[in-house]
């Protein structure tokens, strides 16, 4: 089944580069160390690090919370190995719904004595949030729809598709 088209490739290119702008601009062009939140936000990610204007060092952390299209509990399965202590770090990841998610990595690199922590999401999906955590970078607001594409994925499907979809059920 081939996802229909919600965000179409040229637009996310193209705010991928404002997000860029905007967070070089908030870091005032200084170094910064982004954190990936794996698998998802892996395409984002690369495609962001390629338009800021300043020095980027790059790490990932792993939290696993769904099985197909059901949530489970939280637990990161792989965390980053860089020194954080002291540098701006932006969380990078692909969707910002509940907010859990978000939450959990922003806790758990908190505990490295970091500068600053940014948090930068491809998609918000508008639902009741969970936690009273916001992201500070937002590529686009989304319905409530499960969306695949640009790194995100059902049982690691779709990934690989230069635009966000969704599928029908």
């Amino acid at each position: 089944m081939t996802p229909k088209v919600l965000i179409p490739e040229e637009k996310i290119r193209q705010r991928v580069q404002e997000l860029a702008d905007e967070i070089s601009e908030a870091f005032q062009n200084t170094p910064v160390t982004i954190i990936s939140v794996l698998k998802g936000a892996l395409v984002f990610t690369a495609d962001l690090m390629r338009f800021l204007k300043s020095n980027v060092e790059v790490d990932f952390i792993r939290v696993k919370s769904y099985r197909g299209e059901k949530k489970e509990k939280l637990e990161a399965t792989y965390k980053p190995e860089l020194n954080l202590k002291g540098k701006n770090v932006l969380i990078v990841d692909d969707i910002f719904d509940t907010g859990e998610s978000l939450q959990f990595v922003y806790r758990e690199i908190a505990q490295h004595s970091p500068a600053s922590i940014r948090t930068c999401v491809l998609l918000e999906k508008e639902v009741e949030r969970k936690v009273d955590i916001k992201p500070d970078f937002v590529g686009f607001k989304i319905p409530n729809r499960f969306v695949v594409g640009y790194g995100l994925d059902i049982n690691d499907m779709y990934r690989e598709l230069p635009y966000i979809g969704y599928l029908d059920k």
